[in-house]
């Protein structure tokens, strides 16, 4: 149980939990394909690139220990690029509850973000094709702030944005019954 679940569902209900998609890994899978295949062909065609620099045939610098070594660093940066990846996924949390929709980020610099569903003004999901194909998108959400909030990488957005969008129509709904019972109890 992530660290919102465990504070908020001790006090009350939660509605919705976005989940945030595995697909923010493809751009690490790209780089270590691209970094691997750099490599791969340097490491094949290293006598001809080697000659067109020192107009030495058999290759003198660019020897198999050496190319060991650059393929040794390209994946630990693939891996170090994995390993961040992973932290930034693994750190962000969305969820609704019956009267707020609550984001957090960050490991060691933790930002929360406290909107309440009266304020919200609209929820809009932006998908490009990729992430049409995928099922992930971003929401952003208007409220009476002074700028929209932007989530990026939510798994069904646009399922997400329609729950937080129905929930505000219910408390708004809900809060003016109560307030319409009020004033008939003070007329009475």
């Amino acid at each position: 149980m992530k660290t919102l679940e465990r504070k908020y569902s001790k006090i009350e209900r939660i509605v919705a939990k976005g989940k945030f998609s595995t697909w923010t890994f493809f751009g690490t899978a790209l780089i270590a394909a691209i970094l691997g295949g750099i490599v791969a062909v340097v490491w094949i065609f290293k006598d001809k690139i080697e000659a067109l620099f020192t107009k030495t045939t058999p290759a003198k610098y660019l020897t198999d220990d050496v190319m060991r070594w650059v393929l040794l660093g390209a994946g630990g940066v693939v891996l170090v690029c994995f390993l961040i990846r992973l932290i930034k996924w693994n750190c962000k949390e969305l969820i609704l509850t019956e009267d707020k929709v609550v984001y957090r980020e960050g490991f060691l610099n933790v930002r929360t973000v406290v909107i309440p569903l009266a304020e919200i003004k609209m929820v809009e999901t932006k998908q490009n094709v990729l992430q049409r194909l995928v099922g992930i998108g971003n929401l952003l959400i208007v409220s009476d702030a002074e700028q929209p909030y932007l989530v990026k990488g939510i798994a069904s957005a646009d399922r997400l944005s329609r729950r937080i969008m129905r929930q505000t129509a219910d408390m708004k709904r809900t809060s003016e019954m109560r307030g319409t019972r009020l004033q008939l109890v003070g007329k009475v």
